[in-house]
């Protein structure tokens, strides 16, 4: 009677302790630094494939599949990653998998199906990616925080490049030059050469790379056009000098703004607002008002107002030429809210001034004034 007794109380028990088990392992599960593997900033890669490093964050969407788990639990095999950072898989319950890389996420599964398996078999991949967040700041038209999108491309279009894989829909990454396209552009004053591309770790660590986007200009270097992921901070830092012809080049890039408006006052033919290309020189802005009131207008002194991103205002004379090629001195590039001044020419402005004086006098007077002139 006590062997029958202990029999059924070892029956009971069992499934009680296998269900505490399964219950505990969930809370027992969240990754060690040894199991996480962390990337240090002097190893780190900016160029290594996306799903290599890609750091998993609330609203991603994993793939996974574990060999031999009865049909009877779940025929599902998507997840989303809950705000807390966690998906809930069947059998093994509640595993944190924010922070984590797909990798470093597959073998927190491992183990985890391990403590309630035999040899269990575990693929994770990254289905759909939540939306990227990037952090612009510096020399952009517009700095601040933006949700730069995934785009999509052909299965044809994206073979052996490597930024599709296993992502659903023909997903690509989105690169550098999108997230300055963005962010409205870059500014004229921006330094191209040394821009700064800031990426947290998986674990807590920053790495920093700098990005020379005049080499993809200049020589079609695409590696300089680095892949983001979210949360990457990006710093365009300014310019000390400006070359005029290269800044003439860097308009035409597409991470700069297609259309500027400058204002064009004085001896023009439609003065006013007026919008030119972004790499568009001092010639161009007078060309877009009409061109010269030529019976009114000094052709060789033009005066640029320029309000400059400290808030100070910057005013110079330009000995303008209209055969002049692109040039700081005498067509300079034109930036956004530059006001061109076409000054009177000298004659004009004696003739204004001349009839300033008459017009109080009335015709009389002005005849009056005539004759004694002719005397």
């Amino acid at each position: 009677m006590g062997h029958l007794r202990f029999n059924m109380l070892q029956q009971v028990t069992t499934p009680l302790a296998i269900a505490g088990i399964l219950t505990l392992t969930p809370l027992m599960a969240r990754p060690t630094m040894a199991q996480m593997a962390p990337i240090t900033p002097t190893t780190y890669n900016f160029g290594v494939n996306p799903l290599a490093d890609y750091i998993l964050g609330a609203g991603d969407i994993l793939f996974v599949e574990v060999v031999n788990l009865p049909s009877s639990v779940t025929n599902q095999k998507q997840f989303t990653v809950n705000l807390d950072g966690s998906v809930v898989l069947p059998l093994a319950g509640r595993l944190v998998v924010e922070g984590l890389t797909v990798p470093q996420a597959e073998q927190v599964i491992l183990n985890a199906y391990s403590k309630v398996m035999r040899f269990p078999a575990v693929t994770v991949s990254l289905q759909t990616p939540r939306p990227m967040k990037i952090l612009v700041a510096g020399e952009v038209s517009r700095p601040g925080s933006y949700i730069v999108p995934f785009t999509e491309v052909s299965v044809s279009a994206g073979a052996g490049l490597g930024d599709t894989m296993n992502l659903s829909g023909g997903l690509t990454w989105p690169r550098l030059s999108r997230a300055l396209t963005q962010a409205g552009g870059i500014t004229q004053d921006a330094d191209i050469r040394n821009i700064e591309v800031r990426r947290q770790l998986g674990n807590g660590q920053t790495a920093v790379t700098k990005i020379n986007l005049w080499e993809l200009i200049q020589s079609g270097d695409a590696t300089q056009d680095i892949t983001l992921r979210s949360d990457d901070v990006i710093v365009i830092p300014k310019a000390t000098t400006v070359n005029a012809a290269e800044a003439v080049r860097v308009a035409s890039a597409t991470f700069s703004p297609q259309v500027i408006n400058v204002q064009v006052v004085g001896e023009v033919l439609k003065p006013g607002l007026v919008q030119v290309p972004a790499n568009a020189t001092l010639t161009q802005g007078i060309g877009a008002a009409g061109g010269f009131n030529v019976q009114r207008a000094n052709t060789s002194r033009i005066t640029l107002v320029r309000l400059n991103r400290d808030g100070t205002v910057s005013r110079r004379r330009i000995p303008f030429s209209m055969a002049a090629q692109p040039s700081a001195n005498s067509n300079p590039v034109l930036q956004q809210g530059d006001v061109i001044v076409v000054e009177r020419s000298g004659l004009t402005q004696l003739g204004d001034a001349v009839g300033n004086a008459l017009r109080p006098l009335g015709a009389l007077g002005t005849l009056g004034i005539i004759i004694n002139l002719l005397e």
